[in-house]
């Protein structure tokens, strides 16, 4: 009776420190790699630029809304967007000169809308903005027939950031 005793009342210390590290190392280091590993890709998101192309309005009016330029000077602009971000399809870079640039690809029905917005009003102005900032005035010389559009003057590591993530971050 004795020996039936012994094996339950005494403690082995070696195995019970071995099932207390084994469930250490199964339960509470994969805990603390997704905690981790949750805040660095938190960190790591980019949000989604707000993208759009508007009319320059002729003059402020109570239907027209403004935008600021990189001068500080503000454009009145039409009430109600050509583009918008969830008009835009695609987003790569290119350079020109010493200018990056963020080229937009858009929907067939965006395009038809900016096609059909030029094509009436030549010689007006369209204005692109990003995040709410005129990147772009360009004076309107014919109909845009395109889908694409470059808005540019930034720093590669700006213009590479936005690309990426347009791409990743904001298909909807």
């Amino acid at each position: 009776m004795d020996k039936q005793f012994r094996p339950w009342h005494c403690l082995n210390l070696r195995r019970d420190r071995r099932v207390a590290f084994a469930a250490f190392h199964k339960v509470v280091l994969p805990m603390l790699g997704v905690c981790l590993g949750c805040g660095a890709y938190a960190e790591a998101r980019v949000s989604c630029p707000a993208i759009e192309v508007s009319a320059v309005a002729d003059a402020p009016t109570d239907s027209a809304r403004s935008a600021a330029r990189n001068d500080g000077t503000t454009i009145p602009l039409t009430r109600t967007p050509l583009v918008t971000g969830a008009d835009i399809t695609g987003a790569s870079t290119s350079q020109t000169a010493d200018q990056w640039s963020l080229n937009v690809t858009v929907t067939d029905e965006a395009a038809k809308r900016v096609h059909d917005f030029t094509a009436q009003h030549i010689g007006g102005t369209m204005a692109l903005l990003v995040d709410g900032k005129v990147q772009g005035t360009p004076k309107i010389v014919g109909a845009v027939t395109a889908k694409k559009f470059l808005i540019g003057q930034f720093t590669q590591a700006d213009a590479e950031r936005l690309a990426t993530a347009i791409r990743n971050d904001c298909r909807r």
